[in-house]
């Protein structure tokens, strides 16, 4: 019951920053957006930066659980592939909470207030992971390729957040483009 009522905070909460933006948002409107009393709020979250955190923690652990299933600290081009296929169908299944994430992440406010700080410890995490792996494939510049293999993905997210709502890709060439990173990153460079 208790992490269904935080669950249910975070995407109130996620959904309010989004539309009003994170500094004009008060504890007692993110309360009243999620149907509960201001009291209850501070039951779960000591303040409205906690709560931030809380939900942009959520959406990185996602990320970060996506990109070495196995755990060993090796990147296969199977867990590439994985990774690229897992993003997609998230961003897919999950349409409207990746558009309010990275609305919320890309505001002015919270990019000061958060420093980085969640992102960078992805790519301190996962940096040298990826890194590595265009190495062992034998990518001629393999810092290149992580920041291209980067910059797509968020790219992409992106995208959804300009378009949205109301347009869409056609599934079609969403498929073409995940196709396209498929082959990019997936096959061994000789």
């Amino acid at each position: 019951m208790r992490e269904s009522r935080r669950e249910q905070i975070m995407n109130a909460a996620l959904e309010l920053f989004a539309r009003e933006g994170y500094a004009n948002c008060s504890i007692a409107q993110l309360a009243k957006h999620a149907s509960i009393s201001k009291g209850l709020m501070y039951n779960y979250f000591n303040s409205k930066e906690a709560l931030l955190i809380a939900i942009i923690e959520e959406g990185m652990q996602d990320i970060m659980t996506m990109i070495d299933p196995n755990h060993d600290g090796i990147l296969e081009p199977e867990e590439v592939e994985g990774f690229i296929r897992t993003t997609f169908k998230s961003i897919r299944d999950n349409m409207q909470f990746w558009i309010l994430f990275i609305n919320v992440v890309l505001q002015p406010p919270v990019k000061e207030f958060l420093g980085g700080k969640p992102f960078n410890s992805v790519m301190e995490r996962f940096g040298p992971r990826i890194l590595d792996y265009f190495e062992r494939l034998g990518y001629e510049d393999p810092m290149l390729e992580m920041l291209t293999f980067s910059a797509m993905i968020e790219g992409y997210g992106i995208l959804l957040v300009y378009f949205a709502p109301g347009e869409e890709f056609p599934p079609e060439t969403v498929r073409k483009f995940e196709n396209r990173m498929l082959e990019m990153f997936t096959r061994k460079n000789t």
